[in-house]
């Protein structure tokens, strides 16, 4: 028997002895048998429901601080996701997106407080963002081949990424890792891009527009985490701003 377990012990047999001694005094003393039995029952029949009360509370709190550990672990690989792909993905497609428009408020988001946060992902919540690449027909191979090779490259922590339990609790997250990796499945089968005809390229422009819009939404949420949290991090964020064609990472 290991010496936590034999502490156990003592200390119970301790408490017992304890109770012995204070009750077995008060009969003593008082001689008043039937006040000490009604007084123990009476203390009995709130054991149960102490600890359903306790029960419930702790459950509650522990169950609250794991979910606030957990979507903190969360937030912090969001950074390493936009770091190791999301920056570099996000400046393709922004680069090739017709409607730059669409994103041009974007540029301004220095300038952004909490609420314009959260006014703005409710709106990319609420609607799409108008998405189509703007590639000439001689210039789509080299730009198919290189989202292609940008995102075979990082496959591997993509993946590593998505057998992550916790991005179940995410789910917006979880819904952009799949469409990058179904992006990533579609140029892979095409082993000749000079093949990918005007229909061809449309039905890719579907699934760079899912990719782009999840992208987006989860690019201003980081964005919103390290103003609240990390706001020395966000600097970086803006002087790389994909959206802003002037943005310098050289500080001026």
């Amino acid at each position: 028997m290991d010496a936590h377990k034999k502490w156990k012990i003592k200390f119970s047999i301790l408490m017992v002895i304890l109770i012995i001694i204070i009750y077995g005094s008060n009969y003593l003393v008082l001689g008043d048998g039937e006040h000490i039995i009604s007084y123990v029952w009476t203390h009995l029949g709130f054991i149960p429901v102490d600890i359903l009360i306790v029960a419930f509370l702790l459950d509650e709190i522990i169950e609250k601080k794991e979910k606030e550990a957990m979507l903190e672990k969360l937030d912090m690989l969001m950074s390493t996701f936009f770091s190791e792909v999301g920056n570099e993905l996000i400046e393709q497609l922004s680069s090739a997106n017709k409607y730059k428009a669409s994103t041009e408020n974007l540029k301004s988001i220095k300038d952004w407080d909490e609420k314009d946060y959260d006014n703005k992902l409710a709106e990319l919540k609420k609607s799409s963002l108008d998405f189509t690449a703007d590639i000439p027909p001689e210039e789509r191979d080299e730009f198919l081949d290189n989202l292609r090779t940008m995102l075979s490259d990082k496959r591997e922590f993509i993946i590593n990424l998505i057998n992550n339990p916790n991005l179940l609790e995410k789910e917006e997250f979880t819904e952009l890792i799949n469409a990058i990796l179904h992006l990533d499945e579609e140029l892979e089968h095409r082993k000749e891009l000079s093949k990918v005809t005007d229909a061809d390229f449309a039905h890719l422009n579907g699934d760079m527009q899912r990719v782009y819009n999840r992208l987006v939404y989860e690019w201003v949420y980081y964005l919103k985490y390290l103003y609240k949290n990390y706001p020395y991090m966000i600097a970086l964020i803006i002087r790389t701003n994909p959206f802003d064609e002037d943005a310098d990472v050289y500080v001026k």
